[in-house]
């Protein structure tokens, strides 16, 4: 277990919450093709909100862990990073593109795939990784530790932020309160 504090505690491991957070991702994905076209861009604002969301708390509190705790875990960290970059440059693409064409519809296919092949990446590398560095207690504290970070996490993505402590700590608090100003003139 590695020395941090433990403010938060959380009555729900964090393994728990992340994988909670893949499944609902993939039933917020498969409602696309339920999705009528005028409605997509609705639709994907809210799709827009939870990934960001997921994949900025894990980068506050999952990476971190798994980058300093063991042999191994600077390269698992890239690699999941680095899809999570590729995650938010193909979401930047989409924001700009018209919800309701076949373009769009392209595009989310590509999403869907890169965020399933993604969660799969953590489901079997690096959550069993978690599960062996940390006990049952701060994997609950980490618990709380996410949910916080989730709840404070920009609503849009920003690939050309920081991924990584000090500047993600620092730039994601500014991006969360220009990403609420944005959402409330858009929603004015």
């Amino acid at each position: 277990m590695a020395d941090r504090p433990m403010t938060t505690l959380s009555t729900t491991d964090v393994i728990e919450l992340l994988l909670a957070d893949h499944e609902d991702a993939k039933a917020l994905l498969d409602r696309f093709d339920a999705t009528v076209p005028v409605e997509r861009a609705g639709y994907f604002c809210e799709v827009v909100t939870e990934l960001v969301r997921h994949e900025v708390a894990e980068e506050h509190v999952v990476y971190p862990i798994i980058r300093h705790a063991m042999p191994g875990g600077e390269q698992e960290a890239k690699a999941r990073i680095a899809e999570q970059t590729e995650l938010e440059e193909l979401l930047v693409a989409m924001e700009k593109a018209d919800a309701s064409s076949a373009e769009f519809a392209d595009q989310f296919a590509t999403l869907r795939q890169t965020v399933l092949e993604h969660a799969s990446a953590e489901e079997t590398s690096t959550f069993p990784l978690l599960q062996q560095m940390e006990d049952a207690e701060s994997r609950l504290a980490l618990g709380g530790r996410y949910e916080h970070a989730k709840a404070r996490a920009p609503s849009h993505p920003h690939p050309h932020a920081p991924h990584t402590p000090p500047g993600n700590a620092i730039l994601d608090s500014v991006a969360y309160f220009f990403d609420k100003a944005r959402d409330a003139v858009r929603n004015a």
